[in-house]
């Protein structure tokens, strides 16, 4: 195993875009903790992104369906220099197997990620 710890902020800091995500009720890396490291990360975006709310995540289950489902609780920041960001994602009803669990919401969150859509 690789240790990314000294390397993760200077990404942030250098323009690269972050997503942490985590299902509401997976018990092996459980939401709370990964939350708790988020805000605890020193980079330049900690304040904006301690102070941001928490968003209700929509999205569409299929593009037939008119309706949006709430998929989660969100927040994000970007870095106050680089152009970096970093996106805290709460999946509900999802276990440690998100895509496995919530294969719609799964989807939905890395078009939403990889076409550089906000989530919010």
């Amino acid at each position: 195993m690789k240790n990314y710890q000294q390397v993760f902020t200077p990404m942030l800091e250098d323009g690269i875009r972050v997503l942490i995500y985590a299902g509401d009720v997976d018990f092996i890396c459980n939401w709370i903790g990964n939350k708790a490291w988020t805000l605890q990360l020193p980079w330049t975006g900690k304040r904006d992104f301690n102070s941001e709310a928490d968003h209700q995540w929509m999205y569409q289950a299929d593009e037939s369906s008119p309706a949006a489902t709430v998929g989660g609780l969100v927040r994000t920041a970007s870095a106050r220099s680089g152009g970096g960001s970093l996106t805290f994602l709460q999946v509900f009803e999802a276990g440690h197997m998100v895509p496995m669990d919530q294969p719609a919401a799964a989807l939905a969150m890395l078009n939403t990620f990889t076409s550089n859509k906000g989530f919010y």
